[in-house]
């Protein structure tokens, strides 16, 4: 199974009008593309996750199951997703998201 990284931008995050930090999508998906990373890990943009009180959810689904993180409000941790991908890329699917990211991990209720 690839990995994927499913990155909310919908009702609330990303928008900078509910004090949300702008998720950098076209970055992103330039990125990915450059680092021709979807031969391993997809991205995918929603529209919405489902966890609005969390700022800015991204869900990861990988082999060893979901890991759903949220208050991303950095740069550096979209970065760390970025380098976590290139991670998969290199070292296959059993490469473990950062602890930057894993402080940020949560079960939706």
């Amino acid at each position: 199974m690839k990995a994927t990284v499913n990155i909310c931008d919908g009702c609330c995050c990303g928008r900078v009008n509910k004090h949300n930090m702008a998720v950098p999508v076209e970055d992103l998906k330039a990125a990915w593309r450059e680092l021709d990373l979807t031969k391993h890990v997809n991205l995918r943009v929603t529209s919405c996750l489902g966890p609005c009180s969390r700022a800015n959810v991204t869900l990861v689904n990988t082999e060893h199951g979901r890991t759903w993180l949220g208050g991303i409000a950095s740069e550096d941790h979209y970065h760390s997703l970025l380098e976590w991908a290139q991670g998969v890329a290199e070292h296959g699917h059993d490469h473990a998201l950062p602890d930057s990211l894993l402080a940020l991990r949560f079960d939706p209720v």
